[in-house]
């Protein structure tokens, strides 16, 4: 009998990616699908410009990671052998702000000093189109941004007063709100689907490898494709398995946390990968690039070979 084969993931320790990973190897799905799940946890920060994360899949120390199609396209376009193969699901954050603050929309932003993990980050680049489309004017500009390079360092700029507000990922805004001194703005999900201009969700962050996997490991992501459908069918329905993953995976958190986080991963999580969903990534970034350019974006085109259907189950 063949061993089933060894597939790495990478993950941020701050990344929900990791209550995933967790349930997968919990439910022996990676082996019922014909592999085995070998998991890794990068710190949350930036080095030249890549999440950590990036760059361990990279050098072939990992197999599988979650990242933007931003992210994967501007890379892949500067060379990097990487290809998105299924989605993860619409991982964006908030704009986020004191409970007693002035700002009430984007529009408010103007002369703030406005925290961002990175300037490259899906939901600064997002906000920025958003911003040049509806309201006439770019944040980049007209704000004094300031980058935290990492999710954990940005909650901490925010809560110490060092900026004004913050666009922050989403499954670290609830530890915000919940204390009562925070409060969201605008979803970032919400400017997506406007610019868009569909009713249908678009996904923002899939899973990704590298080509060389994808053509000698074809099998191997057909099985994750097929254990990640199904452990998300489960965490959608499952309430205990959240109560669980409050207690191993997030210290003991309080419950309204947990609750908070779980609804907003249920909301999020996308597992619909097809022709026509890549015709909507397409889409919303045709509507980027034209209002945002490569100057928000960071690239002009999205390179042939960034998406495969070819695995997803």
């Amino acid at each position: 009998m063949t061993e089933p084969k060894i597939f790495r993931g990478a993950f941020e320790t701050t990344g929900t990616p990791r209550f995933v990973m967790y349930t997968i190897q919990k439910l022996g799905l990676d082996k019922k699908h014909g592999f085995t799940l070998q998991i890794s946890y990068a710190v949350d920060q930036i080095e030249r410009s890549l999440e950590s994360v990036e760059i361990a899949l990279q050098k072939g120390t990992a197999d599988l990671i979650d990242i933007d199609w931003i992210s994967i396209a501007r890379e892949r376009a500067h060379g990097a052998p990487i290809v998105a193969f299924f989605p993860y699901g619409q991982t964006v954050g908030s704009l986020v702000v004191r409970a007693d603050s002035s700002i009430r929309d984007l529009r408010d932003l103007k002369g703030r000093r406005v925290g961002v993990v990175r300037i490259m980050d899906k939901n600064w680049v997002i906000a920025r189109a958003y911003c040049r489309k509806v309201h006439g004017f770019d944040p980049q500009e007209e704000v004094s941004v300031v980058e935290a390079l990492s999710k954990a360092r940005l909650s901490h700029l925010l809560e110490q007063g060092e900026v004004e507000a913050g666009f922050q990922f989403w499954q670290m805004v609830p530890p915000l709100v919940l204390t009562g001194k925070f409060r969201t703005v605008v979803d970032v999900a919400d400017l997506i689907q406007e610019l868009a201009g569909t009713a249908a969700r678009v996904p923002i962050s899939a899973f990704i490898t590298r080509d060389e996997v994808l053509r000698d490991h074809p099998e191997v992501l057909r099985g994750f494709a097929r254990a990640f459908r199904e452990v998300a069918a489960f965490m959608t329905s499952n309430d205990q398995i959240w109560d669980e993953l409050g207690q191993v995976m997030m210290g003991g958190a309080d419950r309204a946390l947990v609750h908070a986080i779980r609804d907003g991963w249920r909301r999020m999580v996308m597992t619909e990968w097809t022709e026509e969903t890549i015709r909507g990534i397409e889409q919303l970034f045709r509507e980027l690039l034209a209002v945002g350019g490569k100057d928000v974006l960071g690239v002009d085109r999205i390179p042939p070979g960034t998406f495969t259907t070819s695995v997803s189950g």
